[in-house]
């Protein structure tokens, strides 16, 4: 049984569409995974209802990873995520985002205020 404690809200929905579609799709989790230091079956869950992401994890890095925060976690992963998702943004030139095609992943380029050509 899954416990829903175990699900932490991320940062904008837009950060986490602007990574997917310009790296690959998983991207954001692998980056989460590599910064936070989790686990392998950690994993993302967009929950369609409230139109949110959130970072799933196992017992182990919910409460014994401090990267994650433990007790802290729910108020400070919003911004956690946010910090990882920004640092990989600035590292992006023009070429490497001119491939998005896809109405998602260009909206979410424009909110983050970087210029796309149709």
């Amino acid at each position: 049984m899954f416990d829903a404690r175990n699900e932490l809200f991320l940062c904008a929905n837009h950060f986490i569409e602007a990574v997917e579609a310009v790296r690959v799709q998983g991207a954001a989790l692998q980056l989460l995974r590599e910064f936070l230091c989790l686990n392998a079956n950690a994993e993302i869950v967009y929950a369609p209802d409230i139109n949110a992401y959130f970072l799933r994890l196992d017992e182990v890095d919910r409460w014994g990873n401090k990267r994650v925060g433990m007790l802290d976690a729910v108020s400070t992963m919003p911004f956690k995520a946010i910090d990882v998702f920004r640092s990989e943004i600035a590292t992006w030139a023009p070429q490497d985002y001119a491939h998005v095609r896809d109405t998602t992943g260009l909206n979410a380029l424009i909110k983050l205020g970087l210029p796309v050509s149709n």
